[in-house]
């Protein structure tokens, strides 16, 4: 049904990879026509109303605090591509993954999940400053993620901000969403304090940033009364090795085939490019 959208190169320049490899990041415009962004926003929509699949609430605190009972703060759900052909056609037509091929210079690349990340207007909550690779089952840095904008997004909405170059800063521990734990910042030099100057990006909906799993990163709660809809995939390159017990639990350790020090991979980890 959907085989002949996905498939098309986007123009990744020069420019695109070398300031991904030097800030640890890249915004990329105009990624999605519109009937495709209408596509994935049916497979999100449908998971969001069903909840089949994997879902929590990021920053939840429980089924007594008063605004869980109306929405979910930071509602994610995982692995859509296993339940919606509009999901799987994006994360395998191709053009996400060749871009990340790119941006990485990895021969190849395997999938480790997807995840829609929805913030609903009002009782939302900010997606603390954090990295995302002490969350992965990786021994080393390397994996990383494309963030696609289904809405349009504003500071105000919630779009991803990042710290230019704290990629080159090393792995810091996982930060709590909910609010209970020391901030990244805590952690920092002071030459690493001087030199926090928080970059957002704002995007139009069909338009992508891709952040390295070290890169410093966070989003405004969502002030407006839009909600706000992304769809995250994230990518295991070449090298990668399954770091077992010395990484937080994982939502896919059963499905993964590899032993302590191989190559990252799994029943659930497919093959992209």
């Amino acid at each position: 049904m959907y085989d002949t959208l996905f498939q098309s190169d986007y123009p990744l320049t020069d420019e695109h990879i070398a300031f991904f490899r030097e800030h640890g990041y890249v915004r990329c415009d105009d990624v999605l026509t519109d009937e495709e962004l209408e596509i994935i926003r049916k497979g999100v929509d449908q998971e969001r109303a069903e909840r089949k699949g994997i879902a929590r609430d990021l920053a939840g605190s429980g089924d007594d605090d008063q605004h869980q009972a109306e929405h979910d703060r930071i509602l994610q759900m995982l692995n859509l591509w296993e339940l919606y052909p509009e999901i799987k056609a994006y994360v395998f037509g191709g053009r996400i993954a060749r871009m990340a091929r790119q941006l990485s210079g990895s021969p190849t690349l395997h999938l480790y999940h997807d995840q829609a990340l929805i913030k609903e207007p009002g009782p939302s909550a900010p997606s603390p400053w954090h990295q995302d690779q002490p969350y992965w089952p990786s021994r080393e840095p390397g994996m990383f993620s494309c963030w696609m904008a289904l809405d349009d997004v504003t500071v105000a909405r919630g779009c991803m901000q990042f710290i230019p170059g704290s990629h080159q800063w090393g792995e810091f521990p996982p930060m709590s969403f909910k609010g209970d734990g020391p901030a990244l910042r805590d952690y920092l030099s002071d030459e690493q304090k001087a030199r926090w100057k928080p970059a957002p990006v704002e995007l139009k909906a069909g338009s992508c940033t891709f952040h390295h799993g070290l890169t410093f990163h966070y989003a405004h709660a969502n002030t407006t009364d839009h909600i706000r809809r992304a769809l995250v995939t994230i990518y295991i390159p070449a090298g990668i090795t399954y770091a077992a017990e010395e990484k937080m639990a994982n939502p896919f350790v059963d499905s993964i085939t590899s032993q302590k020090g191989q190559p990252l991979r799994g029943t659930r980890f497919p093959r992209l490019v």
